[in-house]
């Protein structure tokens, strides 16, 4: 049971309180017996006190006397009134010398020869302890050094059962009894706390309308109270916020629409003007289009921060694509080139929308352009900076198709296939055993067989056109190379992949800058921060990013991979 565990306030005081209660059963139980065990050897001892007492004369004549014969004539005194005890009583009794040993003992009483030693309190009163019963008796040393042993002969019945049964017995009862009041006053305790507890986590998850029912008038309803009281505070407090972000975005707005409705109506009035004044009217108000841009952009970016801080940005969370999510996003951006899958997880379409241009609009603005995105899973944490040889593979096809298309050098073309050596340990995941084919088609061995044909080629062509027939060679290398790519593709792609259960979306933005100091790579997600002054931005782009990630449970982090700027997106994919 959940609230029986130890780590909860319930379960340490029930368990505390019935260890106590327990201790102090045994302890009573104990007590008991060690009373009863000495009021039998009291008694034992008292009428071996009286005994030696009576007989101590007569043992004090036999010891002076220097008559052999009268010593006798007094301890045969001495055994009759052993025996007279011994009748009356039923006890064994018997008389040893200084040094031990038995001189006489009444009849049939099985004493031994030489003293026992006299057993210790712990084994008189819990002889349980040592599986051993010891009888009662009692020795009595007299004035000249006789030791009188007496025992009953009729011992009380202490078995080793009878023990464990009156350790046990009579306290079973008390015990449940006081364990059922126990778990009473505990549970009366304990279920308004587990009850505040789980009213303050859904406060905590955003549902301000949590409250918890006052029981009592004890500290613990004070509490409740006062959660109430912080509760409804906070509700009235988020409903004003809201209240005042939809207010504030509509009056933001509407002066906004107005000066952009206004620049309109200018320009058809604008007309009018002559050519040149026309051409400057024009520039003036393409430039105010562009502020007004920039401050209704600024404007659903200070918005989204309060929505986010408010908690209430992901009220409206459903399955989505984030790989269709990006496509169209990216679409927007022609210096932007997309590889990935599709990969669904749970969001915010808005958010992740807003997300996604942020990192493009970052990329192209203060990076350099091109810009590749990337969006894959991984099944841990370990695999998000390495990006999957089956993107890698599109990279090498879609960049091959698009170098065919210009005009480039043999070598600048081999130089830039071999720097997109799929083979890198960065590109390196564990589906990479799948992709064998892959390495012989962008083996070094056949680079060197490409630009070899095209020396070969080189020589044996004209000489006034040299460009000319470089360009072509490149054109046919970068033709075959992409062909073969993407049969290599479309051969790898109709395999059966393994069922890769994956547990974290990745999207990847990179530019061809130099990386962010990593000194700076943690000021860069913060409200307002810009690296370059001369760019443009309000330096809320990245701060917006990193709140959304947050608000979706994810991380971002910047780093410098293969010599340039990435920003890498991990956002969590839940289980069906």
């Amino acid at each position: 049971m959940r609230w029986f565990q130890f780590r909860s306030v319930f379960a340490k005081l029930f368990v505390s309180v019935l260890v106590a209660l327990i201790l102090f059963a045994i302890a009573m139980l104990l007590l008991n017996q060690s009373v009863q065990n000495n009021s039998a050897s009291l008694r034992t001892r008292a009428v071996a006190s009286q005994l030696v007492n009576q007989v101590e004369p007569f043992l004090q004549k036999a010891q002076a006397s220097d008559s052999p014969i009268k010593a006798q004539i007094m301890l045969a005194v001495v055994k009759k009134t052993f025996e007279i005890f011994d009748d009356s009583l039923d006890a064994k009794i018997g008389l040893y010398s200084v040094d031990g040993y038995l001189v006489f003992k009444t009849d049939n009483a099985d004493l031994p020869a030489k003293l026992p030693e006299e057993p210790s309190w712990l084994m008189s009163n819990f002889p349980i302890l040592f599986g051993t019963v010891s009888p009662i008796q009692a020795q009595i040393t007299s004035s000249t050094g006789h030791t009188v042993l007496y025992e009953p002969r009729h011992q009380p019945h202490r078995s080793t059962l009878s023990a464990v049964l009156n350790l046990f017995t009579g306290t079973l009862l008390l015990l449940m009894l006081m364990a059922g009041v126990l778990w009473w006053i505990a549970r009366s305790m304990t279920w308004r706390i587990n009850q505040l507890n789980h009213q303050l986590a859904q406060l905590g998850e955003g549902d301000f309308t949590a409250r918890v029912g006052v029981h009592g008038d004890d500290e613990i309803a004070s509490l409740a109270r006062g959660f109430n009281q912080a509760a409804q505070k906070i509700e009235k407090l988020v409903a004003a916020n809201n209240l005042l972000l939809a207010h504030a975005s509509h009056e933001l707005r509407t002066p906004i629409t107005r000066i952009r409705l206004q620049v309109e109506m200018m320009d058809m009035l604008a007309q009018e003007l002559s050519e040149d004044k026309k051409l400057k009217f024009d520039k003036r108000a393409a430039a105010i289009n562009r502020d007004l841009s920039g401050l209704n952009q600024l404007v659903e970016s200070i918005l989204l921060v309060s929505r986010l801080d408010a908690g209430h940005a992901l009220q409206q969370v459903e399955r989505l694509d984030l790989y269709t999510l990006v496509q169209q996003e990216s679409q927007h951006y022609p210096k932007s080139h997309l590889y990935g899958e599709s990969i669904i997880i749970d969001g915010q379409p808005q958010l992740l929308t807003h997300l996604i241009r942020n990192l493009l609009n970052n990329a192209m603005i203060h990076g350099i352009p091109p810009v590749q995105v990337y969006v894959y899973g991984v099944e841990n944490m370990q695999q998000v900076e390495f990006i999957p040889t089956r993107l890698a593979v599109d990279t090498l096809t879609v960049d091959t198709l698009g170098a065919d298309k210009q005009d480039t050098d043999v070598d600048v073309i081999h130089t830039d296939l071999a720097h997109t050596n799929i083979n890198h340990p960065v590109l390196t995941t564990q589906h990479s055993n799948q992709y064998d084919n892959l390495n012989h088609l962008d083996s070094p061995h056949n680079l060197n067989n490409h630009h070899t044909l095209d020396k070969e080629h080189d020589k044996h062509s004209p000489k006034a056109h040299p460009n000319k027939n470089h360009k072509k060679s490149a054109r046919i290398a970068m033709s075959d190379t992409a062909q073969k790519a993407q049969e290599t593709l479309a051969k790898m792609r109709q395999k059966p992949l393994p069922t890769v259960v994956y547990r974290h979306a990745v999207l990847a933005v990179i530019d061809q800058g130099l990386g962010v100091p990593i000194d700076k790579r943690e000021d860069i997600f913060s409200p307002f921060v810009r690296l370059k002054q001369e760019k443009k931005g309000s330096g809320l782009g990245l701060s917006l990013v990193a709140q959304i990630v947050e608000a979706h449970r994810g991380h971002i982090i910047t780093d410098t991979w293969q010599g340039h700027t990435r920003f890498l997106v991990v956002l969590p994919i839940k289980s069906k």
